[in-house]
């Protein structure tokens, strides 16, 4: 937002220079990021009369013009030939300075001597027209000093202004603030409800985005430029100067904050108006002569020939003010953020009034807004207002927020008694009822933002002053450090990196789509996705139940780009519909209400994951890699080793999945893509993923290492094979072999599997490598045979096999 200062001052003046009140507004939230002077260093450049014009013999172009400054006439050469005799034109004489310090002196052309030059807008830095001389207004003294009649030196105000602070993008919502903040005196215009028949009915066929119309017809006025101060202030605020109608619809925009459009009555069919939303098919030529599709979403204004506008983002070409405009409809509406911000977003047109509906209009602006510009319009073009109709079906109730002025003392540091914090909400215009101890605040209608308690908490400090605000360093007590919960998330990212992974923080948003992609069922938990109200786009439009979709799009980024081998991690939350199961869950409804948001470490790998040297290729990634990540994690925060079984859910391929668990309690599965799920997300065959919860890892943070003290005394080491059928995981057998060694195992380790004729069709032969130690006694041939006794009996019992002799 651009603010020249002497624009501001007329609704309030502080007294302050430019940069104090800089500092007033960026210390009350209105952060100023510069001062500037787009038109300062002009000098000696005077308002002249024309004399009379005559064409320089042997030139295409030039002209011999005669000009008086009221005391003497000069002869200048000029280029251009947009004016004529009686003219009054800003006349740089020599000695004069232009921007850049560029100082202006006497020429000879074509036999005749130039005093100076006619400047246009441009040079004089007031617009960007430089295609003819800038002919000022007729009542524009001769001989005055062009800096001084047009405030050449007005220093400009560029602000940044936040979304949560739309009002900060007018000038009376500026000078709303600098009076609260300051003082000052407000002087801001009354609003004038519509008298008469504006002559064009207005139907708003949907009330829940249009929520108010007011249409003011003005007969009678001429399209010409506006006058010389207003193209100067419309420049300096960052607008380009078009015409008398079209820069009082700017104007008035720049200082109520609610943006207006003007139609040619004339080109309107019927005429009336209606406010719905698009149909099918149809279609629009907008102001930037761009025919656009439009979508069913889109709000449309519409006379009886079909659409004339963009509700919100842009007028249509069909109804554009031209040079034979007569008569004009205003239209001062209102619209919802949201649909104004995605009928912008669909269209790629970001404008300077949809840019303030995105960040909110109160409707309570429309009738001040529609009486500022019908007024500016007859000023700068002629003409009367002759009717207009405030259409505004359901005005909403103002609401009412309860402040615990005790909660407010507490929560901001400062010792601000009710009466007090009652005073400082009622310089920025709320309406303050005593409750008690506490208030209830009804926030003014400029101010949509303010919303809740907290809303009021920010005001209340901010009108107070944050440098008034005591410095004090908090304490609970205690020291400062890392919950063990945070220890064990570092501990977990570190061993990571160790292992050859590298972590990604993608963003959060999936769209619908993706689950449908991975195919899963339809009872699935991760299909209760939650929508978001203004996605950034429709491939991220809900939050996301599953790692998955964001980790492959890091895949395909990288594959797309000549990196083949990638192998990512992230850790971070999923949003899954709530059960009593989830933590913190009491089956009350406000829980429910609200996703559960499990953290959870997701995995993604393909191509090489050991890279290819000079003595042996590259080996490419297979789920031991990823099951080798879990260990990773699981050794990281000692916890003991995580069981494995075969699955074959969705997006997995059949056959090479498994699901992980944790003394029984499910943690996630690890598996390879399934094809067609790979194809879909475009990444490469045979890529790898994996979702583990860390809810049971992250319990009570990193768990103490007890390390095991070798025996004194040898240890027994022997072999066993153990034959079963081919679909007993291998983990089963393990544990059976275990169970059956008796206390004394300190070891088990498979080392060979077998299958053929001596074992039989449908079977396999498992060998595993035990250890045997007791610290207190020498074991014993004896202590051997019981072991593999109870190996025998325990498979046998356990997993239907048999040892193999």
């Amino acid at each position: 937002m651009r603010v020249p200062l002497s624009w501001l001052t007329e609704y309030v003046d502080p007294g302050l220079s430019a940069e104090q009140l800089a500092d007033v507004l960026t210390m009350g939230g209105l952060e100023v990021e510069a001062i500037e002077r787009p038109t300062g260093g002009t000098r000696g450049v005077r308002v002249l009369e024309i004399l009379d014009i005559a064409k320089i013999e042997g030139s295409d172009k030039l002209h011999l013009v005669h000009a008086t400054d009221g005391d003497e006439t000069w002869e200048v050469v000029a280029g251009a030939s947009n004016f004529s005799a009686g003219d009054k034109v800003a006349g740089a004489l020599p000695g004069a300075v232009l921007q850049g310090s560029f100082e202006v002196g006497r020429r000879k052309m074509f036999g005749h001597t130039s005093n100076g030059m006619l400047a246009s807008a441009r040079e004089l830095g007031v617009g960007e027209d430089h295609s003819g001389i800038w002919v000022l207004d007729d009542n524009a003294p001769v001989g005055a000093d062009v800096t001084e009649l047009l405030d050449l030196d007005d220093p400009v105000l560029v602000l940044d202004v936040t979304p949560d602070r739309g009002y900060g993008l007018s000038l009376h919502g500026l000078a709303r603030d600098i009076s609260a903040l300051t003082g000052a005196e407000l002087r801001l215009p009354a609003s004038q409800a519509p008298t008469g028949d504006p002559g064009v009915p207005v139907t708003i066929a949907d009330p829940d985005r249009c929520r108010r119309f007011d249409a003011r017809t003005i007969r009678g006025v001429s399209v010409r430029p506006s006058p010389a101060w207003l193209q100067r202030r419309l420049a300096a605020a960052g607008m380009r100067p078009v015409s008398g109608i079209v820069d009082a619809t700017n104007a008035a925009m720049l200082e109520t904050g609610n943006p207006i459009h003007a139609y040619d009555l004339a080109l309107l069919t019927g005429p009336a108006i209606e406010v719905r939303v698009a149909r099918a098919g149809e279609r629009l030529t907008t102001l930037d002569g761009v025919e656009r599709a439009l979508s069913t979403d889109d709000l449309l204004i519409c006379d009886a020939g079909g659409p004339i506008a963009l509700a919100g983002v842009m007028g249509g070409e069909p109804t554009e003010i031209n040079p034979s405009t007569s008569d004009v409809l205003l239209e001062v509406a209102n619209f919802t953020p949201q649909t104004v911000l995605r009928t912008a977003r669909r269209h790629g047109l970001h404008t300077e009034g949809s840019k303030r509906w995105e960040r909110s209009v109160p409707p309570e602006s429309a009738p001040l807004a529609a009486t500022r510009c019908a007024q500016l319009i007859t000023e700068v073009a002629g003409g009367s207002v002759v009717g207009g109709a405030d259409h505004y079906p359901s005005p909403p109730a103002r609401p009412v927020i309860r402040l615990r002025t005790q909660h407010a003392r507490s929560r901001l540091g400062v010792d601000l008694d009710p009466s007090t914090q009652a005073s400082l909400l009622e310089r920025i215009s709320c309406t303050v009822v005593p409750a008690g101890e506490d208030l209830d605040v009804t926030p003014p209608t400029y101010r949509p933002d303010l919303l809740v308690e907290a809303d009021l908490h920010e005001e209340i400090v901010r009108v107070h002053g944050y440098a008034r605000v005591p410095t004090r360093v908090p304490s609970s007590g205690q020291v400062g450090r890392r919950t063990p919960e945070h220890e064990a998330r570092r501990a977990m990212r570190r061993m990571l990196a160790g292992g050859g992974w590298t972590e990604v923080m993608p963003f959060p948003f999936i769209a619908d789509a993706d689950i449908d992609a991975l195919g899963l069922p339809d009872a699935d938990r991760r299909r209760g996705t939650v929508p978001l109200v203004n996605p950034l786009s429709q491939e991220e439009a809900v939050l996301r139940t599953t790692l998955v979709p964001s980790l492959l799009r890091v895949l395909r980024h990288n594959v797309n780009r000549q990196r083949a081998d990638v192998a990512v991690f992230e850790i971070g939350h999923v949003y899954l519909p709530p059960t009593e199961d989830d933590p913190g869950a009491d089956g009350g409804p406000e829980q429910v209400t609200l996703p559960a948001e499990p953290q959870v470490l997701g995995l993604a790998a393909c191509g090489a994951f050991e890279a290819a040297r000079h003595d042996s290729p590259g080996r490419p990634a297979d789920l031991h890699d990823l099951l080798g990540a879990v260990d990773l994690v699981r050794d990281a925060v000692g916890r003991a080793p995580v069981a494995v079984t075969p699955t074959d859910e969705a997006p997995y391929h059949p056959g090479r999945a498994a699901r992980l668990a944790l003394d029984g309690a499910e943690l996630g599965t690890v598996g390879e893509l399934h094809p067609r799920v790979a194809e879909a997300f475009e990444v490469p065959p045979r890529t790898l993923v994996g979702e583990v919860r860390l809810d049971a890892l992250l319990d009570g943070g990193i768990r103490p290492r007890v390390a095991a003290v070798p025996s004194a005394l040898p240890p027994i080491r022997f072999d066993v094979a153990v034959v079963v059928d081919e679909d007993v995981p291998a983990a089963d057998v393990a544990d059976a072999v275990s169970a059956g060694a008796g206390p004394a195992l300190a070891e088990c380790a498979l080392f060979d599997v077998y299958r053929g004729p001596s074992v039989g069709e449908g079977r396999k032969s498992l060998a595993y490598r035990l250890r045997l130690e007791d610290p207190e006694r020498q074991l014993t041939d004896a202590d051997e045979s019981a072991a593999i006794d109870g190996v025998a009996a325990s498979v046998e019992a356990r997993v239907g096999g048999m040892l193999r002799r």
